[in-house]
């Protein structure tokens, strides 16, 4: 059964770095993180995915590309902890889609067709529920946003 369904979604922030000097394949490392944050009453949550992507060769980061995605959803029973644990995996099951498009279309744009990311398993049992969000970081404004200088 069904805790969540996608109202609607868009991509935040992308960042590409992209040195690579010669044609050929790359060897890349991949991570993802996913935060969902509810509403107190549990009828909406909003999941924010980041995906990374890195090249392993490089230590200087000839090629790191990183997309951050919001989703908005509307939940069920999401007052409870395992539902929320659920939500968490459905919200990344509705999210993934729509950020492996991104993924391709940037990768392509930027010389590398062909990318495709491998979708994560997720065990709920390893989500943690109701744990305090932190707070932005020094780089960041306070709505979360990217501080930026200008010239």
């Amino acid at each position: 059964m069904a805790n969540a369904s996608l109202i609607s979604q868009r991509v935040q922030e992308i960042h590409l770095i992209n040195k690579l000097e010669k044609n050929g394949q790359v060897q890349l490392d991949s991570s993802f993180s996913l935060n969902v944050s509810f509403v107190p009453d549990g009828s909406r949550c909003i999941g924010k995915l980041q995906q990374t992507l890195r090249d392993k060769e490089f230590a200087g980061g000839k090629f790191t590309m990183t997309i951050e995605m919001v989703g908005v959803f509307s939940c069920t029973e999401a007052y409870k902890d395992e539902v929320k644990r659920q939500i968490h995996g459905e919200v990344y099951d509705q999210l993934f889609p729509y950020m492996q498009s991104q993924v391709t279309a940037l990768a392509a744009g930027a010389g590398m067709p062909g990318l495709m990311l491998r979708k994560a398993a997720i065990d709920p049992n390893s989500i943690a529920v109701n744990k305090a969000p932190k707070g932005p970081g020094p780089d960041r404004n306070p709505d979360g946003g990217p501080k930026l200088t200008l010239l």
